[in-house]
């Protein structure tokens, strides 16, 4: 393909920009450890959101997504409102507070606070490992694989190509930026994304007529099949996504998150709440991200739903239907729109390439360079260390880039192994009896029945095993059935081992007054007798109600586009409704939680404070 002069303009301006935006806070990020890796702890709430929303949101979106899209229809928008919509709002409104209230450097030093020595240890160790070598590599690996599927069918871009168009600036960005340069160019990014991926919606939109003639070609095109697509709630059956799925989906991933705030799905909210300024902002952080995710991916999968009229093939089992955007924006994109959307590509990937090398890079330095082998070293050996640690993690990147070919195959893997452990995630903040032996046993022994459950009957298929396909059940049942075990395996070793040093435990109450049942360590000068589940209820109600609100005003849009206007409307007004009504209840949540818990700044902040 070639490209035109105007198209060429537009992206190196764009190359030019973030360039620029590096340089610029390189004085401040390379000052020290604070500013490279969390911006100075004064990076606000809703930019914090954008620029989570830039980690999750990438060209594997365009890709993952708009080819699940294609196999499906209107009700695809369930796959990321299941999977992300009650885990944010409960990890906003539960969690967040507790956590930056904490002002930890990374999220996995709580595990020295709440655990013995030898277990915080093995913990910190293994997550950090598991972190900087495994979830990091793997989902920047399929963030680079998706900007080959959108490059490659686009601009007949091969992947090496692709990856020498993206990883150097990529790589020298992140270096010179530091985390606030990331953040500040993330929000650029999802501007230029967001203009990008409206404008081939709308172009798609023109292409049919409208949208009732867009709908009107769905039903022939498709006939009867036409129905399934045009719905917005998952069917019974259905071979990709059916009802049971988006229910394995909400229930695999909201059940215990937001206590690790570093799951292995690749999330980054540790990061991201420890450099917000204030506790109520980390609930922005999170309610920002959920709404401006949640309309990036609706304007990625609805040209995509309507794409199966113009390539039907790709609906059809073993096609590659992860290339259906590309095809599009080769098809609609004029002159000048296709460098708009090439920058916007490349904004994307930045966005997560950056933020997970940054990330990443965190937790190997701090968590495993400096807890394990270099105590005492320089700000600056520390930082030096820590782009050394950025190369190593592209280099497990790029070979993932070459291994695998199915995107949604790695996400669903990834997210079903972190389930394994995600109740625990809750237990250790709300349970004082949840110990040591029961954190390792739900994180090593989760890995372990999880390669039983998923991996065991496929071994057992290869070797020809009579009866083995009948042990292999859909993903989503596995992932329910791995929690489940799981959670039943660590709540028998808390039971049957001692609990952790009552010191220790007190320590832990004292600084982090959590929610939850911790009566033993209670005392007078505590604010609450130590029991504090009726909070925890009213948590979860105002975090369903934010969900709700969220999913109906992706509903709303949806219906508005397959041209049900009467009910679009209607929809989106109720969820403006119910919005406001969370956000108001949010805001006197966090007061009362600050009441109850009581303050847990240490006196030298308090001092700081005062002044």
């Amino acid at each position: 393909m070639i490209w035109k002069h105007l198209d060429i303009w537009i992206v190196i301006g764009y190359l030019l920009l973030m360039l620029g935006i590096g340089l610029w806070h390189r004085r401040f990020a390379n000052k020290n450890m604070d500013n490279f890796f969390l911006g100075g702890r004064k990076i606000p709430g809703w930019l914090n959101g954008v620029s989570y929303t830039a980690a999750l949101v990438s060209p594997d979106a365009a890709t993952g997504y708009g080819g699940l899209a294609v196999a499906t229809g209107g009700f695809i928008c369930w796959w990321y409102l299941s999977r992300f919509g009650l885990a944010l709002f409960l990890g906003g409104v539960l969690f967040a507070f507790f956590w930056r209230r904490l002002n930890l450097f990374t999220s996995l030093e709580f595990y020295d606070l709440r655990f013995p020595k030898r277990a915080a240890g093995v913990m910190r160790l293994w997550i950090a490992i598991r972190t900087s070598f495994i979830a990091m590599p793997a989902w920047t690996g399929i963030t680079l694989l998706a900007a080959y599927k959108i490059m490659g069918p686009a601009f007949d871009l091969t992947r090496f190509q692709t990856l020498c168009l993206v990883v150097p600036v990529s790589l020298l960005f992140v270096f010179s930026s530091g985390y606030k340069g990331v953040v500040i160019s993330n929000f650029i990014q999802m501007l230029i994304f967001f203009t990008g991926t409206l404008l081939l919606l709308f172009l798609t939109l023109h292409h049919f007529g409208g949208a009732a003639a867009m709908v009107k070609a769905i039903e022939q095109a498709f006939g009867p099949e036409s129905a399934e697509i045009l719905r917005s709630i998952p069917p019974q059956k259905q071979e990709v996504f059916p009802l049971a799925a988006a229910l394995g989906w909400l229930l695999g991933q909201s059940i215990g998150y937001g206590g690790d705030a570093a799951p292995m799905g690749g999330a980054m909210e540790g990061q991201r709440i420890l450099s917000t300024r204030t506790p109520a902002e980390a609930l922005t952080m999170y309610v920002v991200a959920a709404i401006s995710m949640f309309v990036l991916l609706l304007l990625v999968t609805l040209p995509s739903i309507s794409a199966a009229v113009l390539w039907p093939e790709l609906r059809l089992p073993g096609a590659d239907r992860e290339l259906v955007y590309g095809r599009l924006m080769k098809l609609l994109l004029p002159t000048g729109a296709m460098g708009l959307m090439v920058a916007a590509m490349l904004a994307a990937t930045m966005s997560t390439v950056g933020d997970n090398l940054n990330f990443g890079s965190q937790v190997m330095v701090s968590d495993i360079y400096r807890r394990w082998m270099a105590h005492n070293r320089s700000e600056r050996h520390y930082l030096l260390i820590g782009k050394i640690s950025m190369l190593l993690i592209l280099s497990i990147a790029i070979a993932v880039v070459y291994k695998v070919q199915i995107i949604t195959d790695v996400a669903i893997f990834m997210l079903s192994l972190s389930a394994a452990e995600l109740p625990a995630n809750w237990a250790q903040w709300w349970w004082w009896r949840f110990n040591g032996p029961a954190r390792i046993a739900a994180s090593f022994g989760g890995a372990v029945i999880f390669c039983i459950v998923v991996l065991g009957p496929k071994l057992l298929f290869y070797f020809g095993i009579t009866g083995a396909q009948r042990l292999i059940i859909p993903w989503y049942w596995q992932t329910l059935l791995v929690m489940g075990l799981t959670t039943f395996l660590w709540i028998i070793v808390a039971l049957l081992t001692k609990p952790d040093p009552a010191p220790l435990l007190q320590a832990f109450y004292q600084r982090a007054r959590p929610l939850g049942f911790w009566r033993p360590f209670a005392s007078a000068a505590t604010t609450g007798n130590g029991v504090a589940v009726a909070p925890i209820f009213k948590g979860l109600g105002i975090a369903v109600l934010g969900t709700t609100s969220v999913s109906l005003m992706i509903l709303g849009l949806t219906h508005t586009w397959f041209a049900r206007y009467v009910s679009g409307i209607l929809t989106l007004g109720l969820a403006l409704i119910l919005f406001i009504i969370f956000w108001k209840m949010a805001g006197r949540y966090l007061h009362q939680l600050a009441e109850q818990t009581g303050d847990a700044m240490r006196p030298r902040e308090k001092e700081l404070k005062n002044k």
